[in-house]
């Protein structure tokens, strides 16, 4: 995971989230979700800038956040904000765990680009595919290009 930073003209990478595809919202396998992996998981780190979050449930749907934060100065209290949140059903085929959202948004907030704002704007429906592990209550996604995001369970 790493750290964003904007400027005047740039605007910071958004939390991760499914690519753009056609296919199905809806899992096509037969894999059942570990009861291991049901319930919350949080990737925040402190002093990072950025948390991501999923929950699984036992009949097989998830529901993620992704959110994105930081000052705009270190003497203002206004906050840049990018959020992203998807929801639908989760698939489990051995070490292979696939999303296939059945809802997407994301929003932005820059107070310093009012104008550029918008409030749960639609985004691809895309599957998204992970391997992923379960250790010591640690919970780890890894995606196609490598990316691995690390999470811990939260009490809920």
């Amino acid at each position: 995971m790493s750290t964003a930073c904007a400027t005047e003209h740039e605007e910071p990478s958004p939390p991760p989230s499914p690519t753009v595809s056609a296919a199905p919202a809806t899992p096509t396998g037969t894999g059942a979700v570990p009861a291991a992996l049901v319930g919350a998981w949080e990737s925040a780190q402190p002093g990072s800038n950025t948390t991501l979050a999923y929950r699984f449930t036992a009949d097989g749907r998830y529901a993620y956040a992704g959110v994105l934060t930081y000052p705009l100065s270190a003497a203002s209290n206004e906050f840049y904000l990018l959020k992203r949140s998807t929801a639908g059903a989760v698939e489990v085929d051995g070490r292979t765990l696939t999303l296939h959202p059945s809802s997407a948004t994301t929003t932005r907030k820059d107070p310093a680009h009012p104008g550029d704002d918008y409030t749960d704007r639609p985004d691809p429906l895309t599957p998204q595919r992970f391997a992923w592990s379960l250790a010591d209550e640690v919970f780890t996604l890894t995606d196609e290009k490598g990316l691995r995001f690390v999470f811990r369970r939260v009490d809920s």
